[in-house]
């Protein structure tokens, strides 16, 4: 899968920072959509290869997390 994340409920700026939060967040792995030449910080690849009650769990962690990180809300100064 290669879901988009809202913009508006997760101004992203930097994908890779992003997914490294949320892995020491919630010990889930995702790849950033960057990492994948897509151009903009709004992606992530989700692979299903762990057995279905690990994938659920993995996605009610993620689900859970109470608060965008740091830097997922960090906005460039103009």
């Amino acid at each position: 899968m290669f879901p988009k994340l809202d913009p508006k409920m997760y101004p992203i700026e930097d994908d890779q920072e992003f997914v490294l939060d949320l892995l020491q967040e919630t010990r889930v792995l995702l790849v950033q959509g960057t990492g994948f030449n897509w151009p903009k910080p709004d992606h992530f690849r989700i692979v299903f290869l762990p057995h279905e009650d690990d994938l659920r769990e993995a996605i009610n962690r993620i689900a859970s997390s109470s608060k965008p990180t740091a830097s997922a809300t960090r906005t460039t100064e103009t």
